[in-house]
């Protein structure tokens, strides 16, 4: 019987709060009572250190449509548990966006989703979310079509998430993206988000596809510009399998100092070994270079190219 008594005792004084949230809140929205207001926030912050849930959520309830709270006592509301923090920082305009942006790094996910989902999401609390935010939080700025994503920050988020494709097909579907930002996602897209940003941003679909290129022998680049040129030999022979051993990428590969990427493809294309083919590149023999050329099936203007990259190489000059 004490025990249901001490229940109804501790059920009572957590009504007696909750009643007084909804008169403290009354008071902080009345401008007339200035003089009363430094007591008043007193006890809300008191409030805001309840140990009961239910009286925290009545408080941030209450003074969601607070203008003017003292930034300590919105901060701690903001930074509660998901149940007091998230209604409050849907609606509450008691912080400016600089405030907002300077809590942000200490607030949990929850919270940087709610944030995130409001239509009027200042640039700096913008910024702070994609600077810190997990995925989850950062997809719903760039979903919330009812802001506008600044350079700034939609560079970061393409910085940042460049290696989700996700991400970056909803960052495609922005219209407000700098040229610059467009340029660095475009080869991370399928190729309709490529087209749907092609026609946006006015992109001609040749550029696209030559960005989309660039960035691909790019990635080889990274691969092999630290390789062994057995490794180099193993990864041309994957590309060739793969359709993907072009004349352009031999080029430029060979031309950025790689000469073991233009061996291994040459080898593959006459059938010859790499010593053999070393030997006719390097071994100042015209006739010997011509018929290797002839084998792997390389015109004359293309020859023409890869002599000068040989001849220009520092490593084959006596």
């Amino acid at each position: 019987m004490s025990k249901l008594n001490t229940v109804d005792v501790v059920n009572a004084a957590t009504l007696e709060k909750v009643v007084l949230t909804q008169r403290v809140a009354g008071f902080l929205k009345d401008t007339q009572v200035e003089e009363k207001r430094a007591a008043i926030e007193n006890v809300a912050r008191m409030l805001a250190q309840d140990i009961s849930v239910q009286v925290r959520e009545a408080l941030a309830f209450e003074l969601r449509t607070c203008t003017s709270l003292p930034h300590d006592l919105a901060a701690k509301i903001a930074s509660d548990v998901e149940s007091v923090a998230c209604p409050f920082l849907a609606t509450t305009e008691a912080f400016t966006d600089i405030q907002l942006a300077g809590l942000v790094p200490h607030l949990e996910e929850y919270a940087h989703v709610t944030l995130a989902r409001r239509n009027d999401i200042g640039p700096q609390t913008c910024m702070a979310i994609v600077s810190v935010g997990s995925d989850k939080s950062v997809s719903f700025i760039v979903r919330n079509d009812k802001i506008t994503l600044h350079n700034k920050a939609s560079s970061t988020v393409a910085n940042r998430f460049g290696s989700s494709k996700t991400m970056m097909e909803l960052l495609a579907q922005r219209s407000d993206l700098p040229l610059s930002v467009v340029e660095m996602i475009i080869d991370k897209v399928s190729d309709d988000c490529r087209r749907v940003l092609a026609q946006t941003y006015g992109v001609e679909a040749p550029i696209a596809e030559d960005v989309v290129q660039k960035s691909r022998n790019e990635a080889i680049w990274r691969q092999i510009e630290k390789a062994s040129p057995e490794q180099i030999h193993a990864y041309v022979i994957d590309l060739r399998k793969g359709s993907r051993l072009t004349t352009d990428l031999i080029i430029e590969l060979a031309g950025r100092g790689c000469l073991s990427f233009l061996e291994s493809a040459l080898a593959l294309d006459a059938g010859l070994t790499l010593g053999a083919v070393r030997q006719a590149l390097y071994g100042d023999d015209m006739q010997a270079f011509v018929g290797m050329m002839k084998e792997a099936g390389v015109c004359k203007a293309i020859a023409q190219e890869y002599y000068q990259i040989v001849s220009a190489d520092p490593r084959t000059l006596s």
